[in-house]
């Protein structure tokens, strides 16, 4: 599993990710059975990758780790390399007429790894098949603020602008995907599982309670907030998730090292990255 967060504030783009990639299958219980489980957690899963070598473009991905026997890096670098998106030199080469855009790149991993996974799950019933999220994100060759796509495989048709402009100014402010629920608890004060139990025990509607908790929601001032306590605030919130499945008991579905990227008109910066190393 994972938990990914996407900060998107005047100054530029912060994306962070952990590290955390979980194998689940038929496991064997003490009394000689079988049940579904975790059967092996890594630590060292790519879960934030920069588009080519030098273009401002970002992705993140939580859900499914693997589709087959390929990670989800190895099945972008494969759609970097044959689209010529490997570095702006490249890109350049080949679309001679045109300028890179965050939403051309989202749109073209979307079908890229759409087709990885139909080819792989498409014979299981859509409801049974394993999610792929993906966020794309940075800023197109002459946009002035960031922009951040979304999408979710196989359930989405297209993709969709995850903070589209409103009344013509920027949509400013963070969104996390995965395993989001310590996240959910700390920033807005409650869960869907406390809505679930005030709404059966009281007779009141989900939105009614959604309505009357939204005054415990921490006030945070995105518009305002500098890239470098946007940096902070991603990582603060990760960790948020990490130590709750570090000290929680149950399977440790996050963890491993925080990624971190901060993204500018200019360049794509890497704050927090693995490395290959023996430990």
């Amino acid at each position: 599993m994972s938990v990914v967060i996407v900060v998107k504030v005047s100054e530029g783009l912060v994306l962070a990710a952990d590290s955390a990639a979980t194998l689940t299958g038929r496991v064997r219980t003490p009394d000689g059975n079988f049940e579904e489980g975790v059967l092996q957690t890594f630590y060292n899963a790519k879960k934030l990758l920069q588009i080519g070598t030098d273009i401002p473009i970002g992705v993140l991905t939580w859900g499914q780790a693997y589709i087959g026997v390929r990670t989800i890096e190895s099945l972008v670098r494969e759609w970097e390399y044959n689209s010529g998106w490997q570095s702006l030199e490249v890109f350049r080469e080949k679309n001679q007429d045109q300028q890179y855009s965050v939403k051309a790149c989202a749109n073209e991993l979307f079908k890229h790894l759409k087709k990885a996974h139909q080819e792989e799950f498409g014979k299981i019933d859509i409801e049974q098949q394993p999610g792929l999220g993906m966020i794309v994100a940075g800023y197109s060759e002459e946009g002035f603020f960031p922009e951040v796509w979304r999408f979710v495989i196989p359930f989405d048709e297209k993709i969709s602008n995850q903070r589209p402009d409103m009344n013509g100014k920027p949509n400013f402010g963070a969104s996390w995907f995965g395993i989001t629920e310590p996240i959910i608890r700390l920033h807005f004060g409650r869960d869907e599982g406390v809505i679930q139990i005030l709404s059966e025990k009281f007779d009141i509607s989900k939105e009614e309670l959604h309505d009357a908790l939204r005054s415990l929601e921490y006030q945070v001032p995105f518009a305002q907030m500098p890239l470098q306590d946007a940096i902070e605030y991603a990582n603060y919130m990760l960790n948020v998730v990490i130590g709750r499945f570090r000290f929680v008991i149950g399977p440790e579905l996050c963890g491993g090292q925080i990624d971190i990227a901060a993204i500018t008109q200019r360049e794509f910066n890497w704050i927090s990255r693995k490395t290959w190393k023996l430990v």
